[in-house]
């Protein structure tokens, strides 16, 4: 019982305290890694194509928290973010969860992080 206990409050220490938050990475609007990014003529924001010749998804990683400049003008309604373990996006999936925790997002900026240990690619729409 007294084991029990002890892990219990380990835990909540852990809690408390915090763990590390880990790299904040910015993607400017004239950055790169944005080179791809468009806006479709329904109004979705994409940071890159599915895929194509030459497609790098974003650098997503681990523990990292990523900046988005997006070109919306609008805080977005909706947010929709893929991830894949290759740079062009093979066998996406869509995220969630810790993969990509929703930490700000205004009318120029989404911040995203991957709370995870796995380094990863991300495509991020917004609407």
């Amino acid at each position: 019982m007294r084991r029990a206990w002890l892990l219990s409050l380990a835990l909540v220490a852990l809690g408390c305290g915090g763990l590390p938050t880990g790299e904040t990475y910015e993607y400017l609007a004239g950055s790169p890694e944005l080179a791809m990014a468009s806006t479709t003529p329904e109004g979705v924001w994409q940071s890159s194509p599915w895929s194509g010749p030459d497609v790098r998804w974003l650098p997503y990683p681990p523990q990292g928290t990523i900046v988005v400049e997006h070109g919306l003008g609008r805080v977005p309604a909706a947010v929709g973010v893929w991830i894949s373990f290759e740079e062009d996006g093979d066998a996406p999936a869509p995220s969630s969860g810790d993969l990509s925790r929703l930490i700000s997002i205004d009318e120029t900026f989404v911040a995203v992080r991957n709370s995870t240990n796995v380094r990863l690619w991300t495509r991020i729409t917004l609407q």
